[in-house]
């Protein structure tokens, strides 16, 4: 099956369920530690009600005139992720001096607010705290987003073959959770249908399809 083909067939663009779905199905289904969401401000209280009971905690990002930047993310995956030593020194070297996570999202907030003022450039430390391997975060600073092995999710410069089987699981788990949304299923109903996969504690952040039984029903 095609899941971009089938998903790009589902009209999601005037409703705030199915484009989180389609933008954060990777969390929701527990296979990322976050991910985000551009939506209107007049998006905001369905929102929220959307996410009531699924786990998912969300972050403003960024609250603009007319468009706000949402984090979604799993606590403790997230936090476990953000502490491997590696991730702590690149973290550190962006002006990261603690490790908690209000911290973090402290200073992601005010430099993310830098850059849509065009006070500062991208915060890149953003890739990482959207799970995102870092090697491919160093190597998209590093090359400045050119000379890339291949793009999906993210652009890719390390462990090619890996990710290309860590995209095919977000690509089905976000069929599966926009064809669920579509058949009038709730994001809690949805969250409580994956089981506990957990993400794959390493310092790559990747796992192989293999490894799970991607079924949401």
């Amino acid at each position: 099956m095609n899941c971009r083909s089938e998903w790009n067939q589902i009209n999601y663009k005037n409703n705030v369920q199915m484009r989180i779905a389609a933008h954060c199905a990777q969390v929701l289904a527990g296979v990322k530690p976050s991910n985000s969401v551009t939506l209107g401000r007049e998006d905001t209280t369905v929102f929220i009600q959307a996410l009531t009971g699924t786990g998912i905690q969300r972050r403003l990002i960024y609250d603009g005139v007319k468009r706000c930047v949402w984090l979604l993310y799993r606590e403790n995956e997230l936090e476990h992720y953000l502490m491997i030593r590696e991730h702590q020194e690149f973290m550190k070297s962006c002006g990261y001096n603690s490790v908690r996570l209000s911290d973090t999202f402290s200073v992601l907030c005010k430099n993310f607010r830098q850059y849509k003022n065009g006070e500062r450039g991208f915060p890149h430390e953003l890739g990482l705290i959207l799970g995102y391997p870092l090697c491919d975060v160093e190597g998209f600073i590093r090359h400045q987003g050119r000379g890339c092995l291949f793009s999906g999710y993210w652009k890719v410069y390390g462990n090619a073959e890996d990710t290309r089987k860590l995209f095919e699981v977000y690509d089905l788990v976000k069929y599966q959770i926009m064809k669920q949304v579509q058949n009038n299923k709730t994001l809690a109903q949805i969250t409580a249908s994956y089981p506990n996969y957990g993400i794959l504690k390493s310092s790559r952040n990747i796992c192989c399809p293999c490894c799970f039984n991607v079924t949401g029903n």
